[in-house]
């Protein structure tokens, strides 16, 4: 009876151990990334891969992810925002947000006034925002964020130091907020350079026209979402033609444009950015947040070349800042298939070797039998079979023989292989029997 209790408890401690570490094990975090345009850009793409692998290898629990885009470049009506509002609070209401991240300036702004409805008391971290946008507004204690620290002026500095004769910049931009936002931002910097470069911008012209604009000057492309006829774009398509028009080189500001037509620069990151921010999402759900600072601005800033742009404007890599990273570059035949090379050269090697010897062999098999049958020719027949003996060498073997026609031959034994030589004549008693062998 005793043993059966004791049984019983063991087995009830034991499932209640497995169900708890179960329990531990199945817990779901779940988290809502808010694009205030479309996660389909090449440069939100590259963001939210990031942050979503870092914020997943950081924490211990599993992370159901969330993504809503709001897509103000494309839909930015007076209504929309609490249409938008009105539509997530419905879609969550029954489910626990555990942290909602706002990505760019637009989803911030939209958490700020509206996250109490949609997510209440659910910790807000944002990203892709610099401290112009944010400005000096207070927030709340449970929002947290990371700052882009957008730069232009290096990218500048790099351009004037590779093309130290230029003296006119055309600065190509769009007429969308965003477009508005960081071409006043970038003035800001320009204004470094105004007693070395004229700036020209081009911001309210049609795509098309803008394009004819392009010649015999540096160009500098920032963003267009948007053209001055209200044509809706993606900035990184935009940019391959704007390099294929230019009849000088281009420069940009964002990574995601490197590989498209620009030569490069101290770019901005926003794969970079992505992974400071999955760090900070990880810390706030960890509730370790708290020992940071509350808004905090790491620069994520490359040095990053086009080799094929580099190469188009005969930039010699000698020149790039220390540190440059240079991608797209076209090896050459020997680093693209070095191991073939190698195996087809050692095939080759082995097969001369080969070749090399077996006609070494076939001339010293030749020479040897030359000179057996001109030290037998120069002997009288009655010492035939000595002369055969001293002149054969040591893995030779000489005989006399008659054939069926009652001819007298020589045969010599030499390498496996046997060859028949006419005879002058021997006696009857000596032919057939072995004459000499070494």
């Amino acid at each position: 009876m005793k043993l059966r209790t004791a049984l019983l408890a063991a087995c009830m401690g034991l499932m209640l151990w497995v169900a708890s570490a179960l329990s531990a094990y199945s817990a779901t975090r779940h988290v809502v990334l808010l694009f205030g345009e479309r996660p389909d850009l090449p440069a939100l793409a590259a963001l939210q891969t990031d942050l979503i692998r870092t914020l997943s290898s950081n924490s211990e629990d599993r992370i159901e992810i969330y993504n809503e885009a709001m897509d103000l470049s494309r839909f930015g009506s007076d209504n929309y925002q609490p249409l938008l509002r009105d539509f997530l609070h419905t879609k969550y209401a029954d489910k626990k947000i555990d942290v909602a991240i706002a990505i760019l300036s637009p989803a911030l702004e939209f958490l700020l006034n509206y996250g109490s409805v949609i997510f209440p008391e659910t910790p807000i971290v944002f990203c892709g925002i610099d401290k112009t946008e944010l400005g000096n507004r207070s927030l709340p204690a449970q929002v947290h964020g990371i700052l882009l620290k957008r730069e232009f002026a290096p990218t500048v500095e790099i351009a004037l130091r590779l093309h130290p004769r230029t003296e006119r910049a055309i600065v190509v931009a769009g007429t969308s907020d965003f477009d508005t936002k960081l071409l006043e931002l970038a003035k800001i910097d320009f204004g470094f350079f105004q007693e070395r470069l004229d700036f020209q911008y081009l911001t309210t012209l049609p795509l098309q026209n803008l394009l004819t604009q392009l010649s015999q000057t540096l160009v500098f492309y920032t963003t267009v979402f948007r053209d001055g006829a209200g044509e809706t774009l993606v900035p990184r398509e935009i940019v391959q033609r704007v390099s294929a028009a230019a009849n000088a080189p281009t420069y940009g500001f964002f990574e995601q444009y490197v590989g498209q037509g620009i030569i490069g620069g101290k770019v901005n990151s926003l794969s970079a950015h992505g992974v400071e921010a999955g760090k900070l999402a990880s810390e706030v759900l960890a509730g370790t947040a708290t020992s940071r600072p509350q808004v905090d601005e790491m620069p994520t800033n490359k040095l990053l070349f086009d080799w094929r742009q580099l190469q188009r404007w005969g930039i010699s890599e000698s020149k790039l800042p220390a540190g440059s990273e240079i991608r797209f570059r076209e090896s050459n035949a020997w680093e693209q298939y070095q191991p073939q090379i190698l195996a087809i050269a050692a095939a080759i090697l082995v097969q001369a070797t080969l070749i090399g010897w077996l006609i070494h062999e076939r001339q010293y098999r030749r020479r040897e039998e030359r000179n057996f049958l001109g030290a037998y020719a120069d002997e009288p027949d009655g010492y035939g079979r000595r002369a055969l003996s001293s002149h054969c060498p040591r893995d030779q073997t000489t005989y006399h023989r008659h054939g069926n026609d009652g001819q007298c031959r020589v045969a010599v034994a030499f390498k496996r292989r046997t060859r028949y030589y006419p005879g002058p004549g021997c006696n009857e008693q000596g032919c057939g029997g072995r004459a000499s062998g070494k």
